[in-house]
C-alpha cells in the first residue's frame, strides 16, 4: 500500500508540473501577441504609392478620432462625407469658414466636345456641360465622383482615407481606376489633400477638390472684407469656357491678384490661372486668400501647374488646383505636364490648404 501511495504522489507532482510548465507557456504566448499588437499600433500611416494600395483598414483604435472628423486643438474643425469623398464644412471656432469640398474625376474641368483621342483612339465622354464634359461627365456638372459614394478605408485622428473603383468605359474613359484620397490635418493647420490612382489602361486623370470657402464665416454674400492673392502671371484665355490655346498675362485685366488685393466681388470668375514655378521642395504657392472680418487666413500649396479660380452666387470663392483645362486637346499645354495616366504607373498629387490666424 505504501508503494502504491508513494507512486501516486509521484504521478500528481508530475502533473503539477507539466500544468505549470503550460501555463508559462501560455503567457509566453500572450506576451507575444501584445508586443506584436502594440507593434501593429504603431505602425506608421501607409504611403500613397503603388505598393501601399490596399483595401485594408486599420483595426488600432485611436483615442483621439472622433469618427468622419479631424480637429486641431485651437478650434479648426474638418467634417467628412464618404459621398463625393468630401469635406462636407470646415468651421473654426464654431464659424463656417468652407463646405461641400467635393472631389472631382476623373478629369477635372472641361473637355471640348467631350472627346479626346488617346492611343491613336478617340473616345466619346458622356456630355454633362452642353457639348461639354464637365468634371469626369455624369449626370450632374459636379462629375461622378461627387455623387459616387466612397470606401472609407482608414482613419485615425489626423487623417482620413477614401477608395473608389472607376469600371472600364465609365463615362466613356478608359481603363479600370482605382483612386485613393487622403486627407490630413496637423495641428498648425494644414489640411492636406493627397490622391493617389491607377488604371488597367491608359486612361485621363485630373483630379481635384471643389472646396467652397467662405473666409469670413459670414452670410451677408458680398464679397466684402476678402483679399486674393495670386501666384501666377498668366492665365488661359476662353472661349465660351474653353480655352483658346492662348496664355496671356493677367496685367490689365481683372484677373491680375499678383499682390494682394481687395477681391472684386461684381465680376464672374471661372477662370484658368498658369501658376508661376516658384517652388518649395516640390511645391507652388498659389494663393492667400484672407477673410479680414474674421481675420482668418488660407494659404494654398500645390504640385499642380493650373488653378481655377470660380465664384458662386453665394459669397463662395473655389481654389481649385489641377492640370490646366482640356489639355488633353491642347499640345501647346504639354509644356505644363499631362493628364495622361498610363497602365502600370501610379497617379499622385498633393494640395494643401493652411488655415491660419492673419499676423500669425
Amino acid at each position: 500500500m505504501k508503494k502504491i501511495l508513494a507512486r501516486l504522489a509521484l504521478i500528481s507532482f508530475a502533473l503539477i508540473a507539466s500544468a505549470c510548465n503550460t501555463t508559462g507557456s501560455t503567457q509566453e504566448s500572450s506576451s507575444s501577441i501584445e508586443s506584436a499588437s502594440s507593434e501593429l499600433s504603431t505602425t506608421s500611416e501607409p504611403s500613397t504609392s503603388s505598393s501601399a494600395l490596399s483595401t485594408s483598414t486599420t483595426t488600432s483604435k485611436d483615442p483621439n478620432m472622433i469618427d468622419n472628423q479631424l480637429y486641431t486643438e485651437d478650434g479648426l474643425k474638418v467634417y467628412f462625407k464618404a459621398q463625393g469623398a468630401r469635406i462636407d464644412k470646415i468651421e473654426y471656432k464654431n464659424k463656417q469658414i468652407a463646405k461641400d469640398g467635393f472631389t472631382v474625376g476623373r478629369v477635372a474641368n472641361r473637355i471640348a466636345g467631350a472627346k479626346f483621342t488617346l492611343n491613336g483612339t478617340t473616345y466619346n465622354v458622356k456630355k454633362n456641360d452642353g457639348n461639354n464634359s464637365l468634371h469626369g461627365g455624369g449626370n450632374s456638372w459636379q462629375g461622378p465622383f461627387a455623387t459616387a459614394n466612397w470606401t472609407k478605408v482608414e482613419q485615425t485622428s489626423s487623417m482620413i482615407k477614401y477608395k473608389i473603383v472607376s469600371a472600364d468605359n465609365d463615362n466613356g474613359y478608359p481603363g479600370e481606376m482605382t483612386m485613393f484620397v487622403t486627407y490630413t490635418l496637423t495641428q498648425q493647420g494644414e489640411l492636406s489633400i493627397e490622391y493617389s490612382a491607377t488604371t488597367t489602361k491608359d486612361t485621363l486623370c485630373n483630379p481635384t477638390n471643389h472646396l467652397f470657402i467662405d473666409i469670413n464665416g459670414n452670410a451677408d454674400r458680398q464679397y466684402k472684407n476678402i483679399n486674393l492673392q495670386v501666384n501666377a502671371d498668366y492665365y488661359t484665355p476662353l472661349q465660351n469656357q474653353i480655352p483658346t490655346g492662348a496664355v496671356n498675362p493677367v496685367s490689365g485685366t481683372q484677373f491680375d491678384y499678383k499682390a494682394e488685393k481687395a477681391f472684386d466681388g461684381a465680376k464672374s470668375y471661372d477662370d484658368n490661372y498658369v501658376l508661376n514655378h516658384i517652388t518649395n521642395g516640390d511645391t507652388i504657392k498659389a494663393a492667400t486668400l484672407t477673410g479680414t472680418q474674421l481675420g482668418v487666413k488660407v494659404d494654398v500649396y500645390t504640385d499642380r501647374p493650373g488653378m481655377q479660380l470660380y465664384k458662386d452666387g453665394s459669397g463662395n470663392i473655389c481654389l481649385e488646383t489641377q492640370m490646366l483645362p482640356d489639355a488633353i486637346n491642347h499640345p501647346e499645354f504639354d509644356i505644363y505636364g499631362t493628364t495622361i495616366l498610363r497602365a502600370g504607373e501610379t497617379f499622385s498629387s498633393k494640395t494643401t490648404y493652411h488655415f491660419s490666424k492673419v499676423g500669425a
